[in-house]
């Protein structure tokens, strides 16, 4: 096995065909098929399904695939990392955000990378939280801002603000403007996002503190639908006001919104980092300036 072949096999894999891997690899097909049929020998598994319309993953390729591109991450970092000694500026940088944060700091982000790392490339990726874990843990990505990081030995983790759960329901739901008891939740239908869901993984793991669970009308992850069924009073929802308004300034109209208390529930939003990784300047540079410009956007919201 060396690198050539599992650069061949990654980029097949990725288009899904050998045609198409071979005119972008501006290589013959035929050198291309030999290439990854050897890296198949040696693995006495076969890695791809041929079929008329290109390539299918083999369960062993599936687990390949991810291994070949953590390898491959890991060799052009090293490349970077000779770069990186020598001027501080140049190379990559991956950097993950949930798509609700980045609503808020995207664009100023990347123009402060863009004043002070010219040189930088910079890969800017939305997901979940447990999705941006892996993608750091995996070498893909090199920090995240994340909701409730998991305390892991793998993982530097690093506070920046806190954010409140709020009930909310159609306009007129609530009979007075006092805060919800964390209890009664489980009196009313929720229209939730589904686990692993932070927020989600928040309210079950309190409410099982009381002998309590959510009664689920709707369990879903798009949070325009979620709002949407709300606002037509199919249940309620628990989401921070930066959820909401993230969907636009529109965001609230026909909502009214209820902090939750006894106890309140409140998310951590933190930046992490792997613990293990290379002296960088250029990372730590990024790290500073992402970290710095976090703490002064995400500002708690209130209402």
């Amino acid at each position: 096995m060396d690198i050539r072949q599992l650069s061949y096999f990654v980029r097949v894999a990725e288009l899904g065909s050998f045609s198409r891997a071979s005119a972008f690899l501006h290589i013959a097909q035929p050198a291309l098929s030999r290439q990854v049929r050897n890296l198949e020998t040696e693995l006495k598994e076969p890695l791809l399904l041929r079929n008329g319309r290109g390539v299918e993953l083999t369960e062993a390729g599936e687990r390949l695939l991810d291994n070949a591109r953590g390898i491959l991450r890991q060799i052009e970092r090293t490349y970077e990392d000779i770069e990186n000694a020598r001027t501080g500026k140049a190379g990559k940088v991956g950097i993950g955000l949930p798509a609700t944060i980045s609503t808020a700091i995207a664009t100023a982000l990347i123009r402060k990378l863009r004043e002070e790392l010219s040189d930088a490339q910079v890969m800017l990726v939305h997901g979940r939280s447990n999705q941006l874990q892996e993608w750091i843990l995996s070498g893909r990505l090199d920090m995240a801002i994340m909701y409730d990081a998991p305390s892991s030995p793998m993982l530097e983790i690093d506070d920046l603000v806190k954010e409140n759960l709020h009930l909310i329901g159609r306009t007129g739901a609530f009979t007075d403007d006092e805060p919800i008891h964390l209890e009664t939740l489980a009196d009313v239908p929720m229209v939730i996002a589904c686990r692993p869901n932070s927020t989600r993984v928040l309210l079950d793991s309190e409410l099982a503190r009381f002998g309590q669970k959510l009664n689920i009308v709707f369990e879903l992850d798009p949070l325009d639908t979620m709002f949407d069924l709300v606002r037509d009073g199919y249940g309620y929802t628990v989401a921070s006001i930066r959820t909401l308004e993230s969907k636009g300034s529109d965001a609230s109209q026909g909502l009214e919104l209820r902090k939750i208390v006894g106890p309140e529930l409140i998310l951590s939003v933190q930046l992490v980092r792997p613990a293990r990784r290379f002296p960088n300047r250029l990372h730590e540079a990024a790290f500073r300036i992402l970290r710095d410009l976090s703490i002064e956007l995400l500002k708690p919201q209130t209402k």
